[in-house]
């Protein structure tokens, strides 16, 4: 039973970093005058829905059937680095307008 809370914790953190980095996206769009509304469900089909789908019924699965676990966690882990450091610390950069320095 622990490892469904620890499958359900790493699953909203991963969709709270994918949402983060739309969001953030979304942001920029904005402040440079791109943004289309016409053009967001088609990326939000895409480019979101494949991923959250995805680690869903994996987790899903993995709660049910242990042996998918490892699996699972191998997917959060490089969907989470596919979304977090680089694409979101340029994103946070672009945005305000910062120069980071790491």
């Amino acid at each position: 039973m622990l490892s469904a809370y620890a499958i359900a914790h790493s699953l909203i953190v991963v969709l709270a970093v994918i949402l983060l980095d739309f969001i953030l996206g979304v942001l920029i769009a904005i402040k440079k005058k791109t943004f289309k509304v016409n053009v967001l469900p088609q990326f939000i089909k895409t480019n979101l829905f494949p991923y959250i789908g995805g680690l869903v019924v994996l987790a899903l699965l993995s709660a049910y059937l242990s042996e998918l676990e490892y699996l699972y966690y191998a997917a959060v882990a490089l969907v989470t680095l596919k979304f977090s450091k680089e694409a979101l610390l340029d994103k946070v950069k672009e945005l305000f307008s910062i120069k980071i320095i790491f």
